[in-house]
């Protein structure tokens, strides 16, 4: 073998060898691609899923202030008697949020597009329920904390 075919071989050897390296990085990348896909999914999921708010008919149940508040009533603004007593008060509640089937539906476009859904998905979920509210007025007996009535200002 002469020196010019020794050197073409050569040239030929370290082609193959870069070759076989860039497929490798490639490999890699694609591996570590696909496994930070699950990290990226399941926010939209999970704020679909997340139940917050209460309906009226839990506030229904509800016997008195106490209740009210615990259920997430806000207290606005409450009239009182000559004896300090709240008489009547009204309050802001948050309506109720989160559905399974939606959250379902986000799990299966979340799979489906390899958590590409996401970018679409989070901030949609994220403004979907905000700020939704609704205001009750409560008339109290007159210990100021049992219930009398519940009215519905919507």
């Amino acid at each position: 073998m002469d020196h010019k075919q020794s050197l073409e071989n050569c040239k030929v050897h370290q082609k193959n060898i870069y070759n076989k390296g860039k497929h490798e990085m490639l490999n890699k990348n694609l591996i570590i691609s696909l496994l930070c896909i699950p990290l990226l999914s399941g926010c939209s999921v999970f704020m679909a899923a997340h139940k917050t708010g209460v309906d009226s008919e839990q506030l229904g149940e509800c016997r008195t202030r106490a209740c009210i508040i615990s259920k997430g009533a806000v207290p606005l603004h409450a009239k009182k008697d000559n004896k300090g007593n709240i008489i009547e008060e009204a309050y802001q509640v948050k309506k109720p949020t989160g559905s399974a089937a939606r959250a379902v539906m986000h799990g299966v476009l979340d799979i489906s597009t390899f958590g590409l859904w996401e970018i679409a998905g989070t901030p949609i979920e994220g403004t979907m329920d905000k700020n939704k509210s609704y205001p009750i007025k409560v008339i109290y007996q007159n210990d100021g904390e049992t219930i009398k009535a519940i009215q519905l200002n919507q």
